[in-house]
């Protein structure tokens, strides 16, 4: 694992220990801040503690950087999907609340995805900004081969950001999914098992998604000269290559 990758994880792990702790509490609207905040925190210092090319000042380039030769299309389809896929969730009714009200004061406080909604949309937002002001930044390196490097370093990271909004996404999903799968088991208040297995693994699925994001900031840095990436990581990657 990475030195930055071991801050992303951690980012992680703080997030989501801290927003599950807050969905059994009156602050259950905070648990998607919270997780939003440390993820956020942990990428920025592992974005800081992740080597990177000289930073000199080179000439000015007249090669068009465009924001669609940098962005990971399967990443990008993966967020649109969970984002769909919460927002179904968001349109029907939600369970009782996870902090158990119910069950000993027989009422709780009514539960919304409002905040869960809101913050995905600032997250993926910020995310978009981020990309945009890194490929929009000026370019680094005094010979050919530095401002190659810099160009390397660009598409890995907007890569690194992408993954860490798609993570963040399936961390959501596969929370609400086992939520609403877990209401939907219970029969005799009138659930379907039925739907509650099919609920289970589209969560499952959620985690596996996560799974392939998580574990790609951690050990093995986006490699700009897969397949997909564009035309602008390809080219310089070829020339650090040669």
């Amino acid at each position: 694992m990475t030195i930055g990758g071991r801050w992303r994880m951690a980012g992680f792990a703080v997030g989501t220990g801290v927003a599950f702790t807050l969905t059994r509490t009156y602050l259950f609207d905070l648990a998607p801040v919270a997780l939003a905040l440390a993820v956020s925190l942990g990428v920025l210092v592992g974005e800081v503690v992740t080597p990177r090319p000289a930073r000199a000042r080179g000439t000015a380039s007249l090669i068009p950087r465009r924001m669609r030769d940098y962005l990971p299309k399967t990443a990008l389809a993966t967020i649109g999907l969970l984002g769909a896929g919460i927002a179904i969730f968001a349109a029907y009714p939600t369970p009782d609340r996870p902090d158990h009200e119910v069950r000993y004061f027989g009422t709780a406080a009514p539960v919304s995805l409002v905040s869960t909604l809101v913050t995905l949309s600032v997250v993926a937002v910020l995310t978009a900004l981020a990309a945009w002001l890194i490929v929009r930044s000026p370019q680094a390196g005094v010979d050919e081969s530095e401002r190659a490097a810099d160009e390397v370093w660009r598409s890995s990271a907007v890569q690194r950001l992408v993954y860490t909004c798609a993570a963040i996404f399936a961390t959501v999903f596969t929370a609400l999914g086992f939520w609403y799968a877990d209401a939907q088991w219970d029969w005799r208040g009138g659930g379907s098992p039925a739907w509650g297995f099919g609920l289970s693994i589209l969560a499952g699925l959620g985690l596996v998604t996560f799974a392939r994001y998580a574990g790609t900031l951690a050990f093995a840095p986006p490699d700009p000269r897969r397949p997909g990436i564009g035309t602008a990581g390809g080219a310089v990657t070829d020339v650090v290559a040669k």
